[in-house]
C-alpha cells in the first residue's frame, strides 16, 4: 500500500508536488548500517513517536491533512519558516500526532560537530498525552516517557523539507535543548552482543553477533563514507524517477570520535522487496520508529539516516534495562515517586513464602522484590559491638524515624571467638538480641557475617589466633584457615537461621564475605564460603560487595553483586553490567563520610553532596545502604589500621563523620534525608525520638598513681622463653596467645651497642626504669650506652591496630617478632609480661597500694581519680588536654586509646557505663603524667 505525503509553506502558497509514503519491508535478517556524518544543517525536529509492536503493520508518516494522513484530519498549522508544526503516525491504523517544535540553530556546533548522546533538559517535559498502538505516552517538545524514567537522546535523522521534491535527503542536526527522547526497551531473552565493523567499504558497517560487547571508535567519517548525505541544497529538476545527483566528496575535517557500545539481540533493516512490512519471529521485539525516506521506489536501507539505533548503544553498559541508560547519562526526569511499605514490615507482615527476590520484566528496571511486592532497600549501617547495648534501641529508633526500612551490620569473628571453640554472644556481643530489637522496631536486616569483613576493626574481624601458623593463608582454600571457619559457622549460623525472614525473622539477605575482589588469591574460596553458608541453612537472598574497580573479581556467578561508592559516578556501574545486567543495583556501602587515623586530619562529608547523592539513587530506583548510618566507637583495642606508606591506627571514635553521631546525636545530614525520604514516602514518619542527654560533670585531678614496675606483680604469670616470643604465639589464654595490648619482654644486658629488634608496632625501650628511646616498625635500630654493670632491658611494645586491609593482613604478627641483638649478638633468657587490660586485672588493682602522684612523672604509669556522676548519669566526653598517649579505663571497662597528636580530642564516655555518684577512672599514660581530667557535653574530633 502507497500514501501520498504533501505539505504547503503557508496557506497563501500554491500547493507543492506531492511526496510518496510508501510501505517498506522490515527484514531482519541484518547485513549492513550506513553510519552517519551529521552537516550543520538547520531543519525542525521531530517530536517523539511510539514504538512498533512486533507485527505494526501499514506505517505512515505525513503532517494531518496530506492525502496520507488519516481521512478527516486536517491540514497542520505552520511555523514562521514554512515548516510544519506537527506531524502525524498511523500505526495499524491508529493515528498519533507528534508535535515538531519551532526551528533552532545551534551553530555552537560549529566548526567541529559531535554527537550528543544526552543533554539536561533545560525546563520541565511535556505532560501531554496522546494515544498510540503502543499505550499511553507522554509526548510533546520535551520528549517521550516510558514507564517512570525518561531517556534522553538527541539522535541526527532524515528530514524532508516540505516544498521540495523527494530525491533530496537532507540531514538533520540536532539541537538544543534536546528533541527526541526514546526508551530502551526490554527484551524477553537475555541479549546476545553485537560488534560493528567494516566490510571492506569504508561506506557500509556490518552488525555482526560477537561474544563481548565492544566499545567502537569512528574517527575520520570523510564523505566518502557518507556521500549519498551531501545531496545539493539546490534542487534540480522534479524527476521522481531519475536518481538525485550527488556533490563531490570533499574532506570533512570536522567530525569527532563516536564511541558506541553496542550489546542488544535486535533485528536489522535490510533491503528486500516491497511487500508486507514484518518483523523477525525469532527476534522479535518493540523497536524504535524509523524515519522512512520517502522517495524510494522501494525502501532502502540506504534510505534510511540513523535508523535510530541509539537507543541500543548505550556508551559503557550492555543496554538491556533502561535504567542503564538512565545512569551513564545522568539525565533522568522521574515522575514523583510515592512508596507506601507499611505492610511491609517485620511486625505486620505474617504470612511470608518468598523472602527478598529479584526481578526484570520487559518494560521496566529491574527491581527487588519482598513477598511479591516491590520494593526498595532503604538501609543504614549500625554495627551493634560498637555500640553499648542500653543504646542500641534509642539508634534503631532513629534510623526508623529517619525513614530508613533497614538496616545492616557485620558480624566480628574476632570478638565473638576470642579463644579457639569459646564462643560470647553475651552483652554487647548479643547479636540474636540486636536482630530481634530491630524486628520491634520494624526494620529489616543485612547480615554481613564475614568471615572477614573489613570495617576498620583489628584485622579485619579475624581472630589473631589464626596467625600462630605463618603458613597458614587466610581468605583462601587452605585447610587450616576453612576448618577454622567451618567451625566458627557451625555456631554462628545455627544462631542465625531462625531470625531469617522465612522463619518469621527479619533478616531478608546475607552477605557473603566482604570485598574479596580487592584481594583475590583464591578463585575457590568466594564459592566455598557462599557454600558455606547454604548447607548450614541460610536461604534468603546471598550477596556480595566490592568497590566498583573490583566487582569482577569478587563476584560470584548466580549471587547477586553489589559495590561500594563515596558518590554518584556514571561510569561506576560499567564493571557491574559485565558481571550482572538483568538484576536490580544495590550500593551495598555509599560512604557518607570516613574513618579517621592518627596524625591525619578528621574527615568530613558535605551535608548537601549526600542529599544528592540520595536523591539519586532514589531517582534510579537504586538500592542503597547509607555507611555509616551511625558509627560509634572502637572501644577497647580493637581498633583497625592502615598500611598504605606507614602503619597508622584507626582513632578511638567510629563517628565516621555519619547521619547519627558518634554518641547518637542527629545531625544536618540526618535532617536532610529525613525530608528527601518523607517526601518519597506515602506514610508519615515517625515522631523524632528524644535527644540523649549530655552532662559536664567537674573537672577531676588524679591524686595517686602506680608505675608500670609496680604494677607487674598483679599482672599474670609472666612467660619465661629463651627468644623473645610475638604476642599471638604467647602459651596463655589455652594456647590462643594474645590479641590485644602491651607485651613487656625484659632481659640483662652487659654491655651496650647497636640494639636491633623487629617491633610491632611501637616499643619504649629502658634500662631499668629509665626510658633511652623508642622503636617503630620502620625504625629498628637503637644506640645502648655502655652500662658498667648488667643492666635490666626492658622492651614495652604495644599492638596499635592490625591492618583492617589488603594482603598485609596476613602478616600482623605483633611484639618482637624476631630475634633481638646488641651489635648483631642475639639476646637470650627472656621474661615477657601480657599486658591485655582485661577487667579482671584492674580488679585485681584495687587492691594495690598507690603512691601519691609527683608534680610530674616520666614512664609508663597507671594514674587513678574519681567521676561524681550524681544520681542520674549522663551521656558526657572526657578531654585530657595535658595527657600525652594512653588509654582510659572507666569502672574496669576499656574506653579507647588518646594521642595528643589527634585528630581526636575527646573520648565518648556512656552514662550507661557510668554508675550514680562515685566511678573508678584509671588511665595508663605511657610517657608523661599531665593535670587534670576534663568533661563537655561537646565532642571534638
Amino acid at each position: 500500500m502507497a500514501g501520498e505525503h504533501s505539505s504547503r509553506s503557508s496557506s497563501s502558497m500554491a500547493a507543492a508536488p506531492p511526496h510518496d509514503v510508501r510501505k517498506r519491508c522490515l527484514e531482519p535478517k541484518g547485513h549492513s548500517l550506513k553510519l552517519l556524518n551529521r552537516r550543520n544543517q538547520n531543519f525542525p525536529a521531530l517530536g517523539a513517536l511510539p514504538f512498533l509492536q512486533p507485527r505494526a503493520r501499514d506505517l505512515l508518516l505525513a503532517p494531518p491533512g496530506s492525502p496520507g494522513s488519516v481521512p478527516g484530519t486536517s491540514a497542520p498549522p505552520l511555523h514562521g519558516d514554512g515548516f510544519p508544526a506537527a506531524l502525524q503516525v498511523t500505526v495499524s491504523g491508529v493515528p498519533w500526532a507528534a508535535p515538531i517544535p519551532p526551528f533552532q540553530a545551534r551553530a555552537s556546533l560549529e566548526p567541529h560537530p559531535s554527537f550528543p548522546i544526552t543533554r539536561e533538559p533545560p525546563g520541565p517535559p511535556s505532560t501531554s498525552v496522546s494515544q498510540s498502538a503502543t499505550g499511553i505516552y507522554r509526548a510533546g517538545p520535551w520528549g517521550h516517557y516510558w514507564g517512570q524514567r525518561p531517556l534522553w537522546i538527541e539522535v541526527p535523522f532524515w528530514a524532508l523539507k516540505p516544498g521540495q521534491d523527494s530525491h533530496y535527503q537532507l540531514p538533520f542536526q540536532a539541537f538544543s535543548p534536546p528533541l527526541f527522547l526514546l526508551p530502551v526497551p526490554e527484551l524477553p531473552r537475555p541479549a546476545e552482543d553485537l560488534s560493528i565493523a567494516p566490510d571492506g567499504r569504508k561506506s557500509v558497517w556490518t552488525l555482526t553477533r560477537g561474544s563481548n560487547c565492544q566499545t567502537l571508535s569512528f574517527l575520520n567519517l570523510v564523505d566518502e563514507v557518507l556521500a549519498p548525505l551531501m545531496e545539493p541544497l539546490t534542487p534540480p529538476p522534479p524527476s521522481p524517477r531519475t536518481p538525485s545527483p550527488r556533490a563531490q566528496p570533499s574532506p570533512d575535517p570536522g567530525c569527532r570520535l563516536l564511541g558506541l557500545k553496542v550489546c542488544w539481540q535486535l533485528s536489522v533493516l535490510t533491503e528486500g522487496d516491497c511487500g508486507a512490512p514484518r518483523l523477525d519471529e525469532a527476534n522479535a521485539f518493540p523497536l524504535p520508529l524509523l524515519f522512512l525516506s520517502l522517495f524510494s521506489p522501494c525502501l532502502s536501507w540506504k534510505r534510511i539516516l540513523c535508523i535510530f539505533f541509539l537507543p541500543f548503544i548505550l556508551s559503557g553498559f550492555p543496554p538491556r534495562v533502561k535504567h542503564k541508560k538512565n545512569l551513564i547519562s545522568g539525565n533522568a526526569w522521574p515522575q514523583p515517586l510515592q512508596f507506601n511499605w507499611s505492610h511491609l514490615t517485620p511486625l505486620e507482615l505474617k504470612d511470608r513464602s518468598v523472602g527478598l527476590q529479584t526481578k526484570s520484566t520487559v518494560g521496566s528496571n529491574p527491581y527487588f522484590t519482598l513477598e511479591g511486592d516491590k520494593f526498595l532497600i532503604l538501609g543504614g549501617s549500625i554495627h551493634y559491638f560498637r555500640v553499648p547495648r542500653e543504646y542500641w534501641r534509642d539508634r534503631l529508633l532513629k534510623l526508623k524515624a529517619c525513614g530508613f526500612n533497614t538496616v545492616t551490620t557485620y558480624v566480628p569473628w574476632n570478638l565473638h571467638e576470642p579463644e579457639r571453640g569459646r564462643f560470647d554472644f553475651s552483652g554487647n556481643l548479643d547479636l540474636e538480641a540486636f536482630v530481634l530489637t530491630a524486628a520491634e522496631i520494624g526494620l529489616w536486616v543485612i547480615l554481613r557475617p564475614g568471615p572477614y569483613i573489613c570495617s576498620e576493626i583489628d584485622l579485619g574481624g579475624l581472630p589473631s589466633w589464626l596467625l600462630q601458623d605463618p603458613k597458614l593463608k587466610l581468605r583462601t582454600t587452605d585447610k587450616g584457615f576453612i576448618e577454622a571457619v567451618d567451625k566458627y559457622f557451625d555456631h554462628l549460623i545455627s544462631r542465625v537461621v531462625p531470625l531469617q525472614y522465612r522463619k518469621g525473622g527479619p533478616i531478608i539477605a546475607v552477605q557473603v564475605e566482604n570485598e574479596y575482589g580487592s584481594f583475590d588469591k583464591d578463585k575457590d574460596y568466594m564459592p566455598y564460603v557462599q557454600k558455606a553458608l547454604l548447607k548450614r541453612g541460610i536461604v534468603e537472598l546471598p550477596l556480595t560487595s566490592d568497590n566498583t574497580k573490583d566487582v569482577v573479581k569478587g563476584y560470584i556467578k548466580g549471587v547477586l553483586a553489589t559495590i561500594n561508592m563515596k558518590t554518584f559516578q556514571k561510569d561506576a556501574f560499567q564493571r557491574l553490567y559485565k558481571v550482572q545486567s538483568n538484576k536490580p543495583i544495590m550500593i551495598m556501602e555509599y560512604w557518607v563520610g570516613w574513618f579517621d587515623t592518627w596524625g591525619s586530619k578528621h574527615v568530613v562529608r558535605d551535608a548537601d553532596d549526600v542529599e544528592k547523592t540520595v536523591s539519586e539513587f532514589i531517582k534510579f530506583e537504586i538500592s542503597f545502604n547509607v555507611y555509616m548510618f551511625h558509627g560509634g566507637t572502637n572501644f577497647g583495642f580493637i581498633n583497625g589500621a592502615t598500611n598504605f606508606v606507614k602503619h597508622s591506627g584507626v582513632v578511638t571514635s567510629y563517628d565516621y563523620d555519619a547521619v547519627l553521631t558518634e554518641a547518637g546525636d542527629y545531625t544536618e545530614k540526618y535532617f536532610k534525608l529525613r525530608k528527601l525520604f518523607g517526601s518519597i514516602l506515602a506514610i508519615p514518619l515517625p515522631p523524632l525520638p528524644a535527644l540523649t542527654p549530655k552532662a559536664v560533670y567537674p573537672s577531676m585531678r588524679s591524686s595517686l598513681y602506680l608505675p608500670l614496675w609496680d604494677v607487674l606483680q598483679y599482672l599474670n604469670e609472666p612467660v619465661i622463653s629463651n627468644i623473645p616470643v610475638n604476642m599471638e604465639n604467647l602459651p596463655i589464654n589455652n594456647g590462643n596467645g594474645q590479641s590485644y595490648g602491651l607485651v613487656l619482654y625484659e632481659t640483662s644486658i652487659c654491655s651496650g651497642g647497636q640494639l636491633h629488634a623487629d617491633v610491632h608496632d611501637t616499643a619504649q625501650v629502658f634500662l631499668n626504669e629509665t626510658r633511652i628511646g623508642i622503636l617503630y616498625d620502620n625504625t629498628q635500630n637503637l644506640n645502648i650506652p655502655e652500662v658498667r654493670e648488667c643492666q635490666l632491658l626492658r622492651i614495652l611494645v604495644e599492638n596499635q591496630g592490625r591492618v583492617n586491609f589488603s594482603w598485609k593482613i596476613q602478616y600482623q604478627q605483633k611484639g618482637l617478632t624476631g630475634s633481638v641483638t646488641i651489635n648483631n649478638v642475639p639476646l637470650e633468657g627472656f621474661t615477657i609480661y601480657s599486658l591485655e587490660m582485661k577487667m579482671s586485672f584492674f580488679k585485681r588493682l584495687r587492691s594495690a597500694t598507690w603512691r601519691p602522684v609527683p608534680n610530674s612523672y616520666s614512664g609508663p604509669a597507671f594514674y587513678l581519680a574519681t567521676l561524681k556522676a550524681g544520681s542520674s548519669p549522663k551521656d558526657t566526653f572526657l578531654r585530657l588536654l595535658s595527657w600525652n598517649y594512653g588509654f582510659v579505663f572507666i569502672n574496669g571497662r576499656n574506653l579507647g586509646r588518646y594521642w595528643i597528636i589527634g585528630p581526636q580530642e575527646t573520648l565518648y564516655l556512656p552514662g550507661a557505663w557510668l554508675h550514680p555518684e562515685d566511678n573508678e577512672i584509671i588511665l595508663f599514660e605511657k610517657i608523661k603524667s599531665g593535670s587534670d581530667i576534663e568533661t563537655t557535653d561537646q565532642p571534638k574530633l
